[in-house]
């Protein structure tokens, strides 16, 4: 698993993660999802494609849970780890109900 470390200042200049693509230089959003939530936070998986490398990073960002939660976007971190991540298709199984059974 490879692993860059960014700092805030180098994730803001990308606009990592409200910015993206939004001004020449500035990351491609790939994927943001809800990734966990706590009594005070909501906690984002957010994946983008890097301008300097072309590479594809996944960091976790936080919000407050309300508009009264004061929580800092990288939960306090001076540097925040970026797993460098490939986008891979999954076949997944479910159980449906039985057409005509119900």
């Amino acid at each position: 698993m490879s692993i860059r470390t960014f700092t805030r200042d180098e994730l803001a200049d990308i606009g990592v993660p409200f910015e993206c693509g939004e001004y020449a230089g500035t990351a491609e959003e790939l994927h943001c999802e809800l990734w966990d939530t706590t009594r005070w936070a909501h906690v984002y998986e957010f994946v983008f494609r890097n301008p300097d490398d072309g590479k594809a990073y996944r960091v976790l960002y936080r919000t407050g849970a309300t508009e009264y939660q004061d929580q800092d976007l990288w939960n306090w971190e001076d540097r925040i780890k970026g797993v460098e991540v490939e986008e891979v298709q999954v076949m997944t199984t479910v159980w449906k109900p039985v057409e005509g059974s119900l």
